[in-house]
C-alpha cells in the first residue's frame, strides 16, 4: 500500500507551530551562552527490514548502515527553544545492488528543550531531553553500474535526542533523526512516496558566552518562596525604599549645597573685583597721600601690631583714620599690606602705622596714631576716593560705644 504524505501540512505544523510552542516560554536572557557550535558522528541506518520505519532506514531497496557526520550552528531564542543551521554528510549503499548515493544535507532546525517545558529540571540540572523539527535540502549524487546522475531536493526532519551537561561551556548529546527526504536517492520510485534516511549519532555542543554564563537550556527552575523568604523579601523592598528617599532628600541638600556654593562664589568674584577697583585707587592716590604725610604738623606714632596677621590689639589714645572695612579678614589683610608697600618709602615703621582692628563683625585697617585731629582729617578726605566711608576715629570712645570694640584695650 502506497501511503501519500501531506508535504503542506508538515511543513506548516514544523516551521509556525513548534516555534510559537516554544516562544510561550518567557525569557530575558542577559547572562547566557546563547550561541553555539555543535559537531556529531555517527551512523546512517540501513534498510535490512522492510516494512519497519523505526531505527530503520525506508528505500525501494535494501541498503546498509553507514556513517554519518555533520555539524552546525546553534542559537538559543528561549531557554526552551532553539534555531540550528546544520549540515550532514552520509552515504546510501545498496546491500542487494551495488549502488552508492552520496547526499549532503543543509537543514533549518527547531529544538525544543523539554527540561524547559516539562519542568524535568526539577529533577536534574544536567540532564535535557530534547525534540527536533524543521525543514532542508539535499544535495544527492547517485552511481550504480549503469548509471550516474544528480539531483536535490527540499527534505523535512523530525527527532529526539538527549543532553547531557558537562560543563558552562561543553555540552555532550546523542540524537536520533528521521529525515524525510527524496525519493529517487536510491533511483528508484516505487514505495509509499520518500526516502528515509535514519540516523542516530552523537555530538559535542560548545556554548559561547562569559565564564560563569550556562546555556539557556541549562536555565534552572525558579523556586518557591516560604512565607518567611517572602517577608523577608518584603522587608529588605521597604529597606530599598526608604533608602530611595533618602537618597532623593540628600540629592536635593547637594542640590541647594551647589546653589548657595555657586551664590558665595559670584559674591567672592564681586567682592574681589571691587577691591582690586579700590587697590587701583589706592595707587593713584599715593602720591597725594605721600605729600600729606611729609607735611604733617604733628606726627604718627606707631602701634604695637601681630605681624603675622596685622591686628592691633592694644591701641595708644589719638586719632586714627579708618581706610578699609571689610566682613572678612583675607580682604583686609590684603588691604593693609598693599598700603604698607605703598607708603613704606614715605612713612616710617608702616608696618606698626597701618594695622587691622576688629569692630562688631568687621575688620578695618586704619592708618595712626596722630597726635594732631587736623592731620587725621586731611588724611581721611585723601582717602574718601578709595573708601568712600573712610572716617576719623579718636581713641579713648565714649563709654556706650566701647562694646563695639570688644577684646581692643585703649591706653593713655
Amino acid at each position: 500500500m502506497t501511503y501519500l504524505i501531506n508535504k503542506r501540512f508538515l511543513l506548516l505544523f514544523i516551521i509556525i507551530f513548534i516555534p510559537i510552542f516554544g516562544y510561550s516560554q518567557s525569557y530575558s536572557g542577559n547572562d547566557f551562552r546563547k550561541l553555539s557550535l555543535t559537531f556529531n558522528g555517527g551512523v546512517s541506518l540501513g534498510d535490512t527490514n522492510r516494512g519497519e520505519y523505526f531505527l530503520s532506514s525506508n528505500f525501494s531497496t535494501n541498503t546498509k548502515d553507514t556513517y554519518s557526520f555533520g555539524g552546525g550552528i546553534q542559537y538559543a531564542l528561549t531557554p526552551a527553544w532553539s534555531l540550528e543551521l546544520g549540515y550532514q554528510r552520509t552515504r546510501i549503499r545498496g546491500l542487494d545492488s551495488p549502488f552508492e548515493t552520496q547526499v549532503n544535507m543543509i537543514s533549518f532546525n527547531n529544538i525544543i528543550n523539554l527540561n524547559q517545558l516539562l519542568l524535568l529540571n526539577l529533577i536534574s540540572e544536567r540532564i535535557n531531553p530534547f525534540l527536533s523539527a524543521g525543514v532542508g535540502y539535499d544535495l544527492y549524487s547517485y552511481s550504480g553500474p549503469n548509471e550516474k546522475n544528480y539531483n536535490h531536493n527540499s527534505s523535512y526532519n523530525l527527532g529526539a535526542g538527549i543532553a547531557y551537561k558537562l560543563s558552562n561551556t561543553v555540552d555532550l548529546f546523542t540524537h536520533y533523526n528521521y529525515h524525510i527526504g527524496s525519493n529517487k536517492i536510491d533511483n528508484e520510485t516505487n514505495g509509499w512516496g520518500a526516502d528515509l534516511i535514519n540516523s542516530l549519532t552523537g555530538g559535542i555542543r560548545i556554548n559561547f558566552g562569559k565564564p560563569k554564563a550556562i546555556h539557556p537550556s541549562w536555565k534552572p527552575h525558579p523556586a518557591d518562596l516560604s512565607q518567611s523568604d517572602y517577608d523577608l523579601f518584603m522587608a529588605q523592598g521597604d529597606r530599598i525604599d526608604k533608602l530611595h528617599t533618602k537618597l532623593d532628600q540628600l540629592e536635593k541638600r547637594s542640590e541647594l549645597n551647589d546653589q548657595h556654593l555657586d551664590s558665595t562664589i559670584q559674591d567672592n568674584r564681586t567682592s574681589i573685583d571691587s577691591l582690586n577697583v579700590r587697590l587701583d585707587i589706592l595707587e593713584q592716590r599715593m602720591d597725594t597721600l605721600e605729600l600729606a604725610l611729609s607735611n604733617l604738623q604733628g606726627s604718627i606714632n606707631p602701634v604695637i601690631v601681630n605681624q603675622e596677621t596685622g591686628r592691633a590689639e592694644l591701641l595708644p589714645a589719638g586719632h586714627y583714620v579708618q581706610i578699609f572695612a571689610s566682613s572678612g579678614i583675607s580682604s583686609a589683610q590684603r588691604v593693609r599690606n598693599r598700603a604698607v608697600a605703598q607708603l613704606n618709602s614715605s612713612l616710617q615703621n608702616a608696618k606698626e602705622k597701618i594695622f587691622i582692628i576688629k569692630r562688631k563683625q568687621y575688620y578695618e585697617v586704619l592708618i595712626g596714631v596722630f597726635t594732631e585731629f587736623n592731620d587725621a582729617s586731611n588724611i581721611q578726605q585723601i582717602m574718601t576716593d578709595f573708601h568712600a566711608d573712610a572716617y576719623v576715629i579718636s581713641f579713648p570712645r565714649p563709654v556706650n560705644l566701647l562694646p563695639d570694640f570688644e577684646g581692643l584695650k585703649v591706653i593713655d
